[in-house]
């Protein structure tokens, strides 16, 4: 995925996050916030670990079709970053 891509689904996944319901997910949500901004800063190591701390927060998510679709939108963005 190019680096557009990969910010337009890293916010597509914060607003899933972001819906009424999903409230209590604040430390998602934080960790979401934090692989955007080491996205955009090019920063791969940081990107990684915080994709992972959020794919560990999942639980929060009380719909299963959400949490489903956001843990294969994080799984996605941490294929591509594997270190190699």
């Amino acid at each position: 995925m190019t680096h557009k891509t990969d910010l337009a689904l890293l916010d597509r996944i914060i607003d899933e996050v972001a819906h009424p319901l999903e409230s209590q997910c604040e430390l998602l949500r934080e960790y979401l916030e934090s692989a955007r901004t080491c996205l955009l800063g090019d920063m791969p190591e940081e990107c990684r670990l915080t994709l992972r701390l959020a794919m560990e927060a999942l639980d929060c998510i009380s719909d299963q079709a959400r949490r489903h679709r956001v843990n294969d939108a994080l799984s996605e963005l941490l294929a591509e970053r594997k270190p190699g």
